[in-house]
Parts: structure tokens; sequence; C-alpha cells
């Protein structure tokens, strides 16, 4: 899988939180997918107030305890203006100014796509010379190639050190 290295400011989302592990994710204690479906279905997508970018959803991984085998903070949600109010039941997590590696799925059932992208994300992970910061990571679903969900394109932005 291909990508591409960009520059982006800080983002600002707000949205559902849970804190998990890998590890916890591969069995009966695994919290993501309960987490996508009860965003989807409590229509936080549309009810979340002063979006910077309709239609864009984003999955934020944060809060690294370590790396990869850690437990981190996943936060879905949406980006919102830096200064806006928002209600009371909606976590914020800050997406810090970096640079990231951005790796593009191909067309697919998303969670298909995502899961293979994220095993090739970390197998990248392991060569030398490509260095994540593990400060924050995100998936980004936008509104046009994102609709179908059996038919999804997601870009994944993984942060990484310059050096």
């Amino acid at each position: 899988m291909d990508h591409k290295i960009v520059k982006l400011g800080e983002k600002r989302i707000a949205g559902l939180k849970v804190v998990t592990t890998n590890e916890a994710e591969h069995g009966p204690n695994a919290k993501i997918g309960a987490l996508w479906q009860r965003y989807y279905a409590e229509g936080f997508p549309n009810s979340t107030p002063n979006q910077a970018e309709q239609g864009v959803v984003y999955g934020v991984y944060s809060d690294y305890e370590s790396d990869e085998k850690g437990s981190y903070s996943l936060l879905i949600g949406v980006e919102v203006e830096k200064e806006a109010e928002l209600p009371v039941d909606l976590s914020i997590t800050t997406v810090p100014q970096a640079t990231y590696a951005v790796f593009t799925t191909r067309v697919g059932p998303v969670t298909e796509v995502v899961i293979e992208a994220w095993e090739k994300i970390w197998e990248w992970s392991k060569q030398p010379g490509n260095k994540r910061t593990y400060t924050a990571d995100f998936e980004r679903y936008d509104g046009v190639r994102c609709a179908d969900p059996n038919h999804a394109q997601v870009e994944v932005y993984i942060a990484i050190s310059e050096e």
C-alpha cells in the first residue's frame, strides 16, 4: 500500500470515546464496533454542532500507553470549530499539528479495508526509517468515498517523526 507524506495543522475532534487495546479488540471485550454503532445510531454525525467540515467523520487514536501493544483511546467524531461550545456528552480530542504518512485503502467493505490498512501499516512501521510518534493517528471517512459502507475508500493518517 503506497502512502504520501503531508503536514497538517491541529484539529479538534468531538465525539464518543473508549479506551481499549488491540488485544482486547480481537476478543469478547472488543469495544470499537459497538462504539461505531452507537455513534451512528444516536445520530451524532448530524447532531454535533459547529462542525468544521460537514460529512467527514474521524476515528482518532490517541493517548497511547506505549505502541500498538499498549492501551489507547479511540474517539469517533467530527472536526469542530476551535472555540465552539459543545454538549457535555461529547468528548474532545485535539489532534496535534504533525507530519503524517497517509495510506489510502482500496475500495471495498469498510470494515475489511480498514483492517487490511492497519495490518499493512503495522508491517510498514517495522521497516527501518519509518518511525511512528504515537501522538495521534486517525482514519478519515468522507461523505463521498464512504457514503456506501460496502464500497468505501478510507484514508488513514499515521503521525511520523521527520528524523
